[in-house]
């Protein structure tokens, strides 16, 4: 079976914070969601139970084709320095924690389909071939509910602890793609960087 799923890839920039002090978070793990600031930055903060805190959301994501994900090896994949200058200053006014900077930079390549909303269901004009791909960078969140319905759409015919019509892979025709309204421009809603 082959199939051409218009994903595109959002190339995001991430960075870790040592953190040895006695502020680490072990019994209470919690995250802090941040608005976006004159950086540029919309700061997602997640202390880690070993110290580190990694923090992502730091603005200037590059959307990639699908043509041109074809052309990068991962190993090109790499942080964008001025995004690493951005967010430590914007990490550096919460918390004395960002004195030292940052102990590890990376980058990723989200997958995201082309209407910024996940595809999953039965691939157009076949009996018994499901997907369940585009995540984005909510893939590891959305995990068990994806999992849950995709298994009630194969055992049962049907989703039921989500309605699966609008991550319907056959929005996109003939799978094509189509460019929708994601990120700032969805429904006018400031969501901060395109997610």
């Amino acid at each position: 079976l082959q199939i051409s799923v218009p994903m595109e890839g959002i190339w995001s920039t991430s960075v870790v914070y040592k953190n040895e002090g006695t502020q680490r978070t072990v019994a209470e793990p919690f995250a802090l969601f941040c608005a976006e600031d004159d950086n540029g930055c919309h700061l997602e903060v997640y202390p880690r139970p070993n110290g580190d805190v990694y923090l992502c959301g730091i603005g200037g994501s590059a959307y990639t084709s699908p043509e041109d994900i074809k052309q990068v090896s991962p190993s090109e994949v790499t942080p964008n320095p001025k995004r690493v200058v951005a967010a430590h200053r914007s990490f550096s006014r919460m918390t004395s924690l960002a004195e030292d900077g940052p102990t590890s930079t990376q980058a990723c390549m989200r997958p995201c389909l082309s209407d910024g909303l996940p595809m999953m269901g039965l691939v157009p004009a076949t009996e018994n071939a499901f997907i369940a791909c585009g995540h984005n960078c909510w893939g590891i969140l959305w995990a068990p509910v994806t999992g849950l319905a995709m298994a009630e759409l194969i055992v049962d015919g049907r989703a039921s602890v989500v309605d699966l019509k609008p991550f319907n892979p056959g929005r996109f025709g003939n799978l094509q793609g189509m460019r929708g309204q994601r990120g700032r421009q969805q429904v006018g809603q400031p969501v901060g960087e395109q997610w």
